[in-house]
């Protein structure tokens, strides 16, 4: 059995612009094979990688200087801390190419639309709570992946950068639903007219 390293090139192309929830992405693959492939399939995906970082000071104490009595307060520095977390979501996937076989020499040319979901990543709600937060936060970033899974072949992938815009507020409504003021209350004196 032959076992091909690298038989095709994924090449992947659409409109470098900034899209809204719920817009279409068109966009157009084309695969060069090196030799004959057979190939069981291609997707696109669009993957958001969601970051949260939370940063902070903390204070350590300096253990010599404790342990033997020196200075009147507790000796230490600060130090900065931090937690980082990354989690990987398929936002959305959209099928381009059926079982078959790809000739050597002659560019394939696949064209499809992938639908960006109106509803945000999973973690977007939180990110809205996190804005009064100066310490925590979570960022999006967006990649559209073309796949092609290639018979007795390394399975192709490309991805590129896309720009998906988020609301900057919550999706449906208010993470609060509790009404808020926003002037302040007058003094409309006494209830007995004095």
């Amino acid at each position: 059995m032959v076992y091909k390293l690298n038989p095709l090139e994924v090449d992947l192309d659409f409109e470098d612009r900034v899209y809204e929830l719920g817009d279409a992405i068109k966009v157009k693959v084309t695969l060069t094979a090196n030799g004959d492939a057979n190939v069981r399939g291609g997707r696109i995906d669009l993957v958001c990688e969601e970051h949260y970082s939370q940063t902070g000071t903390t204070f350590v104490p300096d253990t010599y200087a404790s342990s033997t009595g020196a200075g009147q307060g507790t000796a230490g520095s600060t130090r900065n801390v931090g937690k980082e977390r990354k989690e990987t979501v398929v936002h959305s996937t959209v099928s381009f190419l059926e079982p078959g076989r790809i000739a050597s020499g002659t560019p394939s040319v696949n064209t499809t639309r992938l639908q960006v979901p109106s509803s945000p990543p999973p973690h977007f709600e939180e990110s809205i709570a996190l804005q009064a937060d100066a310490q925590s936060s979570w960022t999006f970033s967006w990649t559209l992946v073309a796949t092609v899974d290639v018979v007795r072949g390394r399975n192709r992938s490309v991805g590129r950068v896309v720009k998906v815009n988020l609301p900057q507020g919550p999706v449906g409504g208010s993470v609060d639903a509790k009404p808020r003021m926003t002037t302040s209350k007058r003094k409309t004196g006494s209830s007995n007219g004095v």
